[in-house]
This record gives structure tokens, C-alpha cells and sequence, in this order.
């Protein structure tokens, strides 16, 4: 396929300056020109290549207190073997176990850990990008160790395969994800002899399994794959810290230089994966979840040299826009689709590029696909027959320009990931490393005419989603996800002169002028100007239904702004019915004002309109100037809002297919929903919720719209770049618009917590996706009062503490699963909450075990926590908190936390750093001994929810009360490996005679034993014929339970707790079993119906704020504000 223009690559060579390091006098050339960067920006950039020719671009940012760096290699899953697909992804897990400097594994992620950082990596198509965060004073160790990853590596053997289980836990994880199935499907339906269409993600099949059949080393393919592709001059690294750039530049050269220079290895591939067989193809296939979608793929030349034109996106913008005229418009008046997107992929590739249009449809623009498809061409053809728009590509400059000039500053972790991920383009000049991401420049017609030349009915092939196909039946198996599909030829009247009829044509045009244009980009500061910015925002004005808080801009200066609403009422969320009436009020007054508001959200004005517990949320963002007129725009819309028969049917299907679609959350995701319905009142689960559905009506969502915005209690925020005249004016048009009288605070809904009874419990709950492989556990641990600064701070730095041996020894060590940690939550109200979470292959019982046996272990590691470590997590928390804000938009983020919680916590976080500095070691191992040791927790509490595979066996409620937890555990680890000869009877009568003071060995013998006693009379005569033939060392006992196995650890749990007191019994003082509640052997009661445990424990009070809330008199508009003038921020 021909390339779009002729560029040559870009010149790296001229204006690179040898210099010599501050410090130690190491060579590296620098860059002398001008990097071209945001007026905004106040970083300092040097750009340099090392020796070994590896590119290296270091930020300084005096004012960050954490620091970032990112690796990428130019070398991904393009690069896999045929015969071993998945290698560069299990490569990337592998460089993170050890290197030769630093042997020992896990290394990396401790340092880290204990100085508030933390790492990750991902493998794309093109690169490898490895990339972490770390607090200020640990780069330089963090570098160092970082640097080895790619220096010296050990892939130490014993660290394969169990590294190879992380893989296939992360690819059985993704089974059931629509996007990672589409994914996949897109690829594996390209050219087959190209790397694209091959399996990216890797699984024990695909590598450990291939590797055996072939006789192959795994190992030594690694490392193979490591020493031919792993060169400096395919590498870019990116470091930002807030240390001088001479400082950046020493340790960049000293550490990153011993990475071998073996030329240019980046893989050389040849040919498009979507070549003249894979055009012209109609391929429709299934999805997990109840959706509907259709899309375009369109083959393009490499997209790498129109970097500096950027030609789509200008073509995006078109295809994208959703006001009249526009193909979404169209679509949504036929009742055919509810959402749009358009855009280019793979503009990191080299020799190809595509470009895809997504329609998210309904079921009738589904049946309707040949029709959408003719005026998603229609609309290509009106753009190919009028030609490129100067003055709308003008309009765009302009925006990009704006953004650029006034760009937010991003964390230190995201910007060096973005930058060295873009640092691979070889058309990109070195002083656009910074600007050629966001700013385009060039105008060039011809070239945007070109582009959309490849948007034609011969360059394309269709998609087509649903969980069921009327019309084909799909039979076609991908081989890795299961994915059934059919493949046919598209019929000719779709790929040649494809037309739209004329009456559709006449609705199709390009948008008009943008009204939202940010010509006002002048920055209003302060009178009076501040030398620390202010940490908390002004009260103008508060009455029995409205309070409005205004914070002007004292610190970035730029023209932006961000205004919030919450609308609270009686009727939000107090019921199944009303909180999806809710959701339905939001779905059709956004898709409704999407015809309205694509020229603003262009222009960088955005809206969002959600609804939380008791209140409607509305906010917008963006240039400061344009939004007033987009709040007025959403507000009248919201208030006036009419329900039209077809979008409510058309929004009612789509609520309902988006519940649906929860069933097949992955496991972690069903945990957290299940810990909030537990923990919190109201609260609607999925059953209640999908019930509540069928009582849903047009009329009734109508009288709800008028009855919402008759009585409220309205917040609101104005912040960034406004005086306190323009958030009165705001605040007047609120009133003006919505005319609503007050409703009495106490009948507003708001989130409140259960206060737990001390205990023990547990649910089990089944996990709806028949399919899905993996099981969930989360054990939460109920710690002190969210208002108790002390151990909320105190409980911060166990997390991180925590978070990190937990990942050690369950992920890496055990191999439990791919995702593992440690975490905390809390509500505004009621206990803060410590937690365990992991989800894997292994059966919750057995989980949950090795949790408890971690959980008991880890007060001896506190105690060897030494002053050094300690003080350092406290150090790199308190830096955390001490980190200035990067934008407008994070500062209402933090202020309006404080409002909607009725709090106003303002100075919170100079609470915290105060307890911080006051907080000592020994506090935290009297934290832990007060509310997670379960031998010295006086009020101990505890809630497990434990996430089921259907795949696997499940105790009952029977069994739970009858067995002990570690006889379950072990007998789940049998029958996870196919051993279901035992009973659970059998089991626990072998651990309770067992002799517990045998070595393991002996005892997985008399296992094994017992078990192919109990297996004896099952086999038929001539199976045992057969098996009487087989060598005596294969019947050994011995052989069938490995020491190193699961079994093991389970036995050797069981066996040790036979004799342990039941230490859990006498915790909870209530009988439970009269709601149907078993308690197991230990004393842990098994919850049942949860909906009926809520309801015997006490609620949690509402809070009352943290100070008295006291507004400004601003006359002559607060006539009706009696209280005295006092700014909150002498407030006490």
C-alpha cells in the first residue's frame, strides 16, 4: 500500500552537543536547540542520547514531590515467534524478577512500595513500555534498579513457571471482556501470515505447552528473545523528578549506559494485515453481554509521517460530531443508534495504519446495518464532493492550539509514559518531542483529501456484535477466547458507489460555526495578590435550599474553570424504581444534549450529569469562558425535559442491556458492588434493581422529572478562572432556571454504613457468569472511625505496607492470581476498612486460608520493620499529601469532596501531615494488634466475601457449619485438580487422625494412599488390568500429590489447626441462626440472605460538619442572609 507523502525521517543528528556529566564526567550528547513546549509549562527539559545510543529525555519539576520514569522498547507482540505466541508479553513479566545487581525477587517492588511508589508495564503491538512512581528522594535507588532490568536480568528458572501462571491468570481473567474479545476477533480475522492476527497475550498453552511439544527451552527462548531485540537504540526513556536536569543527566547516563547497543533491532514486518482477501468481508460474531455494535474498518498506509498535518483529526471531528447534520443525528432520530466514534489506530505502526467507525446500535439499527452503513457513506461522500474546510480545520487549530498553550500538568508517571511512547516516531524532530503529540500546524487540503480516499466502500470490511444473530448462524470458533463468528463476503451493493437515498442525503451537512470558540482566553487574578494559595473556597451565600461556594484561581492562572451542582431530593435513590428513574433522566438529557453540545465539548467545554445517592449531579468544565452558557444550556434542558416515546424505549432497553451486562463483570468488579450492597443502606443489588424495571414508564418518568425539581436542596461550586460577581451571576441563573422550593435536609437521602456487629463473617456468592474461570475473595478488616485522623493515617501507612508483602508472597510467592493487593475504603460515615483482595483460579475457601496464614505472619514482619523503612513510607505519605495540585479541575475535585460529604473538611490534609509526624512504629503495631489481630482485636471484625466460579465446587451451608474451614479448603484443592474420589468426610477423618508432627512427605503419602484406596472399586476390572501393567514407581502413592502442590499447603493447614480452640464464637452476641445463619466449627457465621443480616445490625449516624458554616453577605442579591459577615476562613 502506498504511503501518504514522501517524508523523510527526521534529522537526530544536528544541534546534539557532546557534554560531559556534572559529577563523574560521563560522555552523552545533548540536545542544543529550543524544545518547543506550552507556555504553561514551567518544567525544564534536556534531551540526550546516551553512548549507546539510547534517547533519553529528562523533566525537571521543581514543584513535584513524586517523581516517574518510563522505558519503552521499541519491540512488542509483533515481535512473537509463530511458534510462541505471547513471548514478548511473558517477557515483560519476567524483567521484574530479579536481576543480577539485585538478586532478590520482588526487589523492585518492595524499594518502591516503601517509599509510596509503584510499577507496572504492558506489551502493545509496537513496544513494551515499563514504567513506574516513586517519591522524590528514592529516584535515584529506583533508577538503578530499574536500570538492571535491562542490563542484567537472572530469569531465574524456578521464577518461570510460576511467572507463566500470572499470564494465563491475566489472559483466563479477560475471557469474558467483550473489548478484549473484540480485540482479538479484529485480529485473528486479518491476515493470518501477519504477526497482528496472532495471539498477543500468551497462555500455558500457547508457551509452556508449544515449547514442550517442540523441544524447546522456555527459558532460553526468553532469553533469547531478550538478547535479539532488547538494543539501547530501540529504547527511549523518559525521566521526571523534581531534581536539577545536570542531576537527571548524571544518573540517566551512569545507570542506562551499560545497556547493550546492538543496532537497530525493532522487527522488520512486511505487508498489511488487512489485505484485498480480508476486505469486502461481513463478519458477524458474539458477544458475552447484551449489546449491540457495528463497525467500519477501513486499511491505511503507515499514519507515522502526518504527524505534523494531522489530517484525521480533522476527519475525526466530522465523523464524530453529533449535532445536526451529522451521521449521528441522523442515525438517532431513525431510532438506530445511541452513540459514535470515529478515529485512526495504530499511528505508532510501522508500514500500516487502519481507521475504524464504531456504532453503538440498537436492536433495530442492528437489522438496519446496510442502511447505516450507506449513510455513514453518504456523509463521507458529501465531505469527498465539497472538499476540505480551511475555515473548520482553522477552528481546530485554534482549539488544539488553546489546549496546548494552557495544558494541564499531568502526574509524573502518565507524562513520561505518554512521552516515551510517542518517542518512537522517526519523523518527529527533536523540538517537537513535547508539541507533536496534541499540536498540529500544517493545513495541507490535499493530504486531508487523500486521507479520506481510503474511506471508500472497496477499503473496508464490517463488524457486526450481538449475543444472538437473526440472520447467520455463527459457527466459526476463535481458537484462545472461544469467540463464534461468521465470515462472509459482503454483497456488492456495500462495496461499490454505496449511496445513501437522496431524502437522507438532504439531512446530512457539516456543523456550523462553533459558538463555544475560546476567543477569551485572559486570566482574572486575585486583587489582592497570595504568597500560599488558599486551601479552602468562600461560602457567598446559604439558605434553608441553597448553598454556593466560590474558589477563584490563586495559583495555575489559566483560563479555565469547573461549576458543580448536586441537586438533592427526597425521592433520588429512595427507592429500586426511582434511582433507575434516575439513570433513565440522565441517559436521555445527555444523549439528548449531545446534538447541542459536540461544538462545546470541541472546544473543550464539557458537560456530565450523573446522579449519586439523594441528588442529581450537573458540572461542567473547560474554558472558563463558555461555560456559564453551558450550564445554562444543561440546566434548561434538565428542568423543561420532555420524554419522547422512542428515545425512552429506545434508553429503557439500553438501562436494561447495561444491567445485564453487570452479570458479566469480571469477579473483582462483582465483589466491590457486593461489599457496597452489604455495607451500605439503600442499597440495590442486581435482582432488585432488574425487578424494578418492569415498573419503569414513560409516564411515570415524567412525573418524577416534575416532581425532582419541586423541592431541593441545591450545592453548588465555582471555581477557576471567575470573579465572585461572575459566581453570583452563576448562582442567580440557577435559581432563575430551576425554581425550586427547599425540602427538609432530614429527608434527603445519603449513603449511610452499617455499624457491624463484632464477629466473624462470611457470604458466598455465586458468580452469575456461567463461564467465567476465576474466583474473587475480599477480606475486610473494620478499623477505626473515618473521623479518628489518628488511625486514618495510621491505617495509610499500613496499606502501603501491606499492599506490598501481600503482592510478595500471594502473587509472586503462591501464585494465587493475577490480580492481588491490598486496599482501604471508607464511607462518610462508620469504620474505615482495611482489605485483602485476590482473585484467581483457586477455590475462595483455600484463599481465604492462605489471607489468614499471611494476615498472621505479618505482625512479625512489623516488628522487623526497622526505623529506616518506617520512616521512609511516613516521609513518602506525607510527600504525598504535600504534593501541589496540578489543575483547576483537581483543586474542585478536593474541594467539592468536602462539600458533598456536609463535612468541610478543608485543611484535612494538614491534619493528617500533623498525626503523621506524631505517628511512630509502635503505632502501628498497636493498630494492628487493636483491629486486625485476631488473638488481641478486643472488638474484632471482620467480612469475607468470597466470589464463586461455576466451574468449580462450592460448599454448602451444611458443609460450612459442619467442616472446619481448612478441611474445606483442602478438599476444594482435590477436587480443583480432579481428584473427586474423596468425600468431604473422608478428608476430614484423615487430618483428624493424622499424626501432626510428620514431615509433609509421609503424609501426602497416606493421602495419596487413601486415595487410591477410595479410588479402587470405581475403576472398572479392565482398567485395573491396564493400570496392573504400568511400572510400580508410577502407583507409588507418593506420586500423586507433589509437596510443592496446593494439597500440601492445604494439608498442612488442616492438619495443624485440628486442635485449635474456636476462637471466633464468642464474639458476635447475637444468635444469628434465627434468620437461617450457619457458624462454622471456628465461630464464623455464614451469612444467607444479607438483605436480612442488614436489618439486625445499627446504622451509622450522619455527620455533623467539622465547623460552623458561616456565608459572605453579598449584597444586594443575599437580601434574605441574615448571619453576620465572616469568611470561612475565620471560621472556627
Amino acid at each position: 500500500m502506498e504511503s501518504f507523502n514522501n517524508c523523510k525521517p527526521a534529522d537526530w543528528e544536528t544541534n546534539f552537543e557532546s557534554k560531559l556529566t556534572v559529577e563523574s564526567s560521563l560522555p552523552y550528547k545533548e540536545y542544543a536547540g529550543l524544545i518547543e513546549k506550552s507556555g504553561n509549562d514551567q518544567r525544564q527539559y534536556r534531551l540526550v542520547r546516551l553512548p549507546n545510543n539510547l534517547t533519553a529525555l529528562c523533566v525537571q519539576d521543581a514543584e513535584a514531590k513524586e517523581a516517574g520514569a518510563s522505558l519503552s522498547v521499541n519491540v512488542g507482540s509483533g515481535a512473537n515467534p509463530v511458534e510462541l505466541q505471547g513471548l514478548a508479553h511473558f517477557l515483560e513479566h519476567m524483567l521484574f524478577l530479579g536481576t543480577e545487581k539485585y538478586p532478590k525477587e520482588g526487589e523492585f517492588d518492595a524499594y518502591l512500595s516503601s517509599h509510596s511508589g509503584s510499577n507496572n508495564a504492558y506489551t502493545s503491538f509496537i513496544e513494551t513500555n515499563y514504567y513506574f512512581h516513586v517519591f522524590n528522594d528514592a529516584l535515584e535507588g529506583a533508577l538503578d534498579r530499574f536500570a538492571q532490568f535491562f542490563i542484567a536480568p537472572l530469569f531465574n528458572s524456578d521464577c518461570v513457571n510460576r511467572e507463566l501462571k500470572a499470564v494465563d491468570s491475566e489472559y483466563k481473567g479477560n475471557l469474558q471482556s467483550d473489548s478484549w474479545r473484540t480485540f482479538q476477533l479484529v485480529g485473528r480475522t486479518s491476515s493470518s501470515t501477519h504477526p497482528y492476527s496472532w495471539f498477543p497475550i500468551g497462555n500455558t498453552e500457547t508457551l509452556k505447552g508449544t515449547a514442550e511439544e517442540l523441544g524447546l527451552d522456555l527459558r532460553e527462548e526468553l532469553i533469547k528473545f531478550y538478547h535479539k531485540y532488547y538494543s539501547a537504540d530501540i529504547m527511549r526513556l523518559v525521566v521526571v523528578g523534581n531534581h536539577s536536569l545536570d542531576l537527571l543527566s548524571e544518573w540517566v547516563t551512569s545507570k542506562f549506559s551499560g545497556i547493550k547497543s546492538k543496532g537497530n533491532t525493532k522487527p522488520s514486518i512486511d505487508g498489511h494485515p488487512i489485505g484485498k482477501a480480508e476486505l469486502g468481508k461481513l463478519i458477524h460474531y458474539k458477544t458475552v453481554c447484551d449489546k449491540y455494535e457495528l463497525s467500519l474498518q477501513f486499511a491505511l498506509p503507515e499514519l507515522k509521517s502526518t504527524y505534523g498535518e494531522m489530517p484525521f483529526s480533522y476527519i475525526n471531528a466530522l465523523l464524530d460530531h453529533t449535532e445536526p447534520g451529522s451521521i449521528y443525528s441522523v442515525l438517532r432520530k431513525n431510532g438506530w443508534a445511541t452513540a459514535i466514534s470515529a478515529g485512526s489506530s495504530g499511528i505508532y505502526y510501522d508500514g500500516f495504519g487502519t481507521y475504524t467507525i464504531d456504532i453503538t446500535a440498537t436492536p433495530e439499527g442492528l437489522e438496519n446495518y446496510e442502511a447505516i452503513v450507506s449513510i455513514i457513506f453518504g456523509y463521507i461522500n458529501m465531505l469527498v464532493e465539497g472538499g476540505p474546510q480551511a475555515w473548520y480545520y482553522q477552528e481546530l487549530l485554534l482549539i488544539s492550539k488553546a489546549k496546548f498553550d494552557f495544558k494541564d500538568k499531568e502526574d509524573a508517571e502518565t507524562y513520561a509514559r505518554t512521552l516515551s511512547k510517542c518517542g518512537h516516531n522517526q519523523y518527529v524532530p527533536p523540538h517537537q518531542v513535547l508539541s507533536h503529540i496534541s499540536l498540529s500546524s500544517v493545513y495541507d487540503a490535499d493530504l486531508i483529501s487523500k486521507c479520506i480516499s481510503y474511506l471508500n466502500p472497496g477499503n473496508y470490511r464490517l463488524f457486526i456484535g450481538a449475543q444472538e444473530h437473526k440472520v447467520v448462524e455463527c459457527k466459526l470458533e476463535e481458537k484462545h477466547f472461544g469467540i463464534l463468528h461468521h465470515i462472509a463476503n459482503l454483497p456488492s451493493h456495500m462495496t461499490s458507489d454505496v449511496k445513501c437515498s437522496p431524502s437522507v442525503a438532504k439531512l446530512l451537512h457539516l456543523p456550523g460555526r462553533n459558538e463555544f470558540l475560546p476567543e477569551n482566553l485572559s486570566v482574572t487574578k486575585p486583587v489582592t495578590p497570595v504568597d500560599t494559595p488558599a486551601l479552602e473556597p468562600v461560602l457567598l451565600r446559604k439558605n434553608d435550599k441553597f448553598e454556593v461556594w466560590f474558589k477563584q484561581d490563586d495559583q495555575f492562572f489559566t483560563p479555565h474553570g469547573h461549576i458543580g451542582l448536586t441537586i438533592s431530593s427526597e425521592y433520588v435513590g429512595n427507592s429500586p424504581v426511582n434511582h433507575l428513574l434516575s439513570t433513565l433522566l440522565c441517559e436521555l438529557v445527555s444523549a439528548e444534549l449531545q446534538e447541542q453540545s459536540y461544538s462545546a465539548s470541541t472546544a473543550n467545554s464539557n458537560f456530565t450529569i450523573t446522579h449519586g445517592m439523594g441528588s442529581i449531579d450537573v458540572g461542567v468544565s473547560g474554558f472558563s469562558s463558555g461555560l456559564p452558557l453551558l450550564l445554562k444550556t444543561v440546566l434548561q434542558r434538565l428542568k423543561t425535559f420532555k420524554v419522547n416515546a422512542q428515545q425512552f424505549s429506545i434508553y429503557l432497553a439500553e438501562v436494561e442491556r447495561k444491567l445485564q451486562s453487570k452479570r458479566h463483570d469480571n469477579p473483582m468488579q462483582c465483589l466491590y458492588k457486593q461489599l457496597d450492597a452489604v455495607n451500605m443502606v439503600p442499597a440495590f443489588d442486581q435482582d432488585m434493581l432488574e425487578e424494578a424495571l418492569k415498573n419503569v414508564t414513560l409516564d411515570g418518568l415524567q412525573a418524577y422529572i416534575e416532581l425532582l425539581f419541586s423541592k431541593s436542596y441545591v450545592k453548588m461550586l465555582v471555581s477557576g478562572n471567575y470573579t465572585q460577581e461572575v459566581a453570583l451571576d452563576a448562582s442567580n441563573q440557577v435559581l432563575d432556571i430551576l425554581q425550586f422550593q427547599p425540602v427538609p435536609r432530614f429527608l434527603v437521602n445519603t449513603h449511610r454504613t452499617l455499624d457491624i456487629e463484632s464477629g466473624y463473617y462470611i457470604q458466598n456468592v455465586p458468580i452469575s457468569d456461567q463461564k467465567c474461570l476465576n474466583s474473587a475473595v475480599v477480606c475486610v478488616f473494620y478499623c477505626g472511625s473515618v473521623d479518628d485522623t489518628r488511625d486514618a493515617v495510621t491505617l495509610r501507612v499500613m496499606k502501603y505496607l501491606v499492599h506490598n508483602a501481600c503482592f510478595a508472597q500471594l502473587r509472586t510467592s503462591e501464585q494465587l492470581g493475577y490480580r492481588v493487593g491490598a486496599g482501604l475504603d471508607y464511607n462518610n460515615s462508620g469504620k474505615e476498612m482495611l482489605m485483602v483482595v485476590l482473585e484467581g483460579e483457586s477455590n475462595p475457601v483455600y484463599t481465604t486460608q492462605r489471607i489468614n496464614e499471611f494476615i498472621r505472619q505479618y505482625r512479625q514482619k512489623l516488628q522487623e520493620l526497622t526505623v529506616e523503612e518506617f520512616e521512609s513510607s511516613v516521609r513518602s505519605l506525607i510527600s504525598l499529601k504535600q504534593e501541589k495540585l496540578k489543575s483547576i479541575d483537581d483543586e474542585f475535585s478536593r474541594l467539592w469532596t468536602h462539600i458533598k460529604s456536609d463535612k468541610y473538611k478543608f485543611d484535612s490534609l494538614n491534619k493528617d501531615v500533623e498525626h503523621l509526624k506524631l505517628l511512630s512504629k509502635d503505632d502501628l503495631l498497636a493498630f494492628w494488634d487493636k483491629y486486625v489481630n485476631e488473638d488481641t482485636a478486643i472488638g474484632y471484625t471482620r467480612l469475607d466475601l468470597q466470589m464463586w466460579s461455576a466451574k468449580i465446587w462450592q460448599p454448602t451451608a451444611e458443609e460450612f457449619e459442619m467442616y472446619p474451614s481448612t478441611v474445606l479448603a483442602l478438599y476444594g484443592c482435590l477436587h480443583s485438580d480432579g481428584h473427586t474420589g474423596l468425600s468431604i468426610a473422608d478428608v476430614q477423618s484423615f487430618v483428624s487422625s493424622a499424626d501432626a508432627s510428620s514431615s509433609i512427605e509421609p503424609l501426602l503419602a497416606e493421602l495419596s494412599e487413601l486415595y487410591l484406596t477410595k479410588q479402587a472399586p470405581l475403576v472398572s476390572s479392565e482398567a485395573t488390568e491396564i493400570l496392573d501393567t504400568i511400572d510400580a514407581e508410577v502407583e507409588a502413592p507418593g506420586i500423586v500429590f507433589e509437596s510443592s502442590s496446593k494439597i500440601a499447603t492445604a494439608l498442612q493447614m488442616a492438619i495443624s489447626s485440628v486442635n485449635e480452640t474456636p476462637k471466633f464464637s464468642t464474639l458476635s452476641k447475637t444468635n444469628f441462626a434465627n434468620i437461617d445463619m450457619k457458624q462454622s466449627p471456628e465461630g464464623i457465621w455464614l451469612i444467607n440472605d444479607y438483605t436480612q443480616f442488614k436489618s439486625t445490625q445499627a446504622l451509622n449516624g450522619l455527620q455533623i460538619p467539622s465547623r460552623k458554616i458561616v456565608p459572605v453577605i453579598a449584597e444586594p442579591v443575599l437580601t434574605e442572609v441574615s448571619q453576620p459577615s465572616v469568611t470561612t476562613n475565620n471560621t472556627p
